[in-house]
């Protein structure tokens, strides 16, 4: 009887951690990160896919240092300019009919901000 007793007990005590797990707080990290609001800067590519030539429109970038690269499917870049400081709205038409047809990746880059898109060359 007593060791039927005492598994009973070993059950219940296993069966409420849960509950005491569950009403633990857990351990947090305090992270410091720079938060950028990049809601109002955008990168618009087209026509996609294009015959040759694209146009990149960047929106919100003023005052900023901006990479504009275009770059093959191994990562060679193709085409590279630095925009020292665009307009608040920047437009850029590109001739790619030297190219290749095929897969390629315009990149932005600034500071705070970068984004890639695919572009396929028809």
């Amino acid at each position: 009887m007593k060791h039927f007793l005492l598994l009973l007990m070993i059950c219940f005590s296993f069966y409420e951690l849960p509950a005491q797990v569950k009403n633990r707080p857990l351990p947090t990290e305090q992270k410091s990160e720079a938060k950028v609001d990049v809601e109002d800067q955008s990168m618009s590519v087209y026509p996609n896919p294009t015959n040759g030539v694209i146009t990149i429109s960047l929106e919100g970038f003023e005052g900023e240092k901006t990479d504009l690269r275009i770059m093959n499917v191994i990562g060679n870049v193709v085409y590279r300019e630095v925009i020292q400081d665009p307009a608040s709205r920047y437009m850029k038409t590109i001739d790619l009919n030297k190219l290749s047809k095929g897969l390629y990746y315009v990149k932005l880059e600034t500071p705070t901000y970068s984004e890639v898109r695919k572009v396929i060359l028809r």
